[in-house]
This record gives C-alpha cells, sequence and structure tokens, in this order.
C-alpha cells in the first residue's frame, strides 16, 4: 500500500482539528449537503462521496414504485458516470474504477432512518503534478445539494474547501 493511502484515513479523521476546519457532524447526514474526500497521489487520485438519499432521489425509504426504483436507478448510473467530476485536463487523468453504493432504500432499510449514496472511484493520471484543480459539479446534477464540503490531502499538505450552490471549481495543491 502506498504511504500515502495508508494515512489517508488518519489525516481526515484530524483534518477538522485544522485551523479554519468546518466540523464534521458524526451519525445522521445533512439534507442538502455532499462530502467529498479527495487523496492525490503519485500517478492517481482517489475520490469518496458521500450524498444523502433526500438529495438524489428526492426521498429515503425503501422504493415503493417503478418510479422510486428508476429514482436510484438513474442517480446511482449519474455517480456512476463521473461526468459532475472533471480533473484539470492537463494531468491527463482516467477514471479507472467507479463503485457506487445506495444505502437505505432496500428492504432491510430501517423505518425513519436515513438512506444515502457512497460512492469511491480511483482515477489513473498520467501527468498528477499537474492536477492543480478540479470542477465538482455535483449540486449540477443533483440540484437539491446546496453545499459540497471537500477534503483534500495530497503529498503537500490537506485542506478542506465549500461549494455554495453550483460553485464548482476546486483547488488542488493547498
Amino acid at each position: 500500500m502506498k504511504p500515502l493511502m495508508m494515512v489517508f484515513p488518519f489525516l481526515l479523521a484530524v483534518l477538522p482539528l485544522t485551523g479554519g476546519a468546518v466540523e464534521r457532524q458524526l451519525g445522521p447526514h445533512v439534507h442538502g449537503q455532499a462530502q467529498v474526500d479527495v487523496s492525490v497521489d503519485a500517478g492517481s487520485m482517489d475520490v469518496q462521496v458521500s450524498l444523502p438519499g433526500h438529495d438524489a432521489v428526492g426521498f429515503e425509504h425503501p422504493s415503493g414504485s417503478p418510479q422510486e426504483s428508476a429514482a436510484i436507478e438513474k442517480a446511482a448510473q449519474l455517480l456512476k458516470d463521473a461526468a459532475w467530476l472533471v480533473p484539470a485536463p492537463a494531468a491527463n487523468c482516467t477514471l479507472a474504477l467507479a463503485r457506487i453504493s445506495p444505502h437505505g432504500f432496500g428492504g432491510n432499510a430501517e423505518p425513519g432512518g436515513h438512506a444515502d449514496f457512497d460512492a469511491s472511484y480511483h482515477f489513473t493520471c498520467g501527468r498528477s503534478a499537474r492536477l492543480d484543480q478540479l470542477d465538482i459539479r455535483l449540486a449540477v446534477a443533483f440540484p437539491a445539494v446546496q453545499k459540497v464540503v471537500v477534503r483534500i490531502i495530497t503529498a503537500a499538505g490537506s485542506d478542506q474547501q465549500e461549494l455554495d450552490g453550483t460553485a464548482s471549481h476546486v483547488d488542488v495543491q493547498p
């Protein structure tokens, strides 16, 4: 395992303790707010996303109709396609792997519980040193998203940025 990837979970745990960081809620998600964690290492970029089900499909319960099932499938496909995530073209990044996990929509969902979509992506980057920015367009793909909290870890350090409304530009290098 690459050294940077081994410290990623630790750094994410202490990132809220850094100056100017926004406190992260543990437990129930916040409607209208998505979380995006980005890790850049030599030749690759990994991205983790947590998106409240209400923001993705308008409900948080097991599918009760063909229309609700279709909405879940459509949201999962939008996330899987990752067209909403655009790395700097100069970095020559290619999506190598996308995993999407909708939680709380199945028959085992707790009554009154929350549902969300978790997604993980692995990009290979031909010139990762040139990965200086990302466009994260979750609020365009999912209009109920009002804020995206982006946490970034690179060899140069860590940073947290917030995107409000349809703002999408994120500086990768701290």
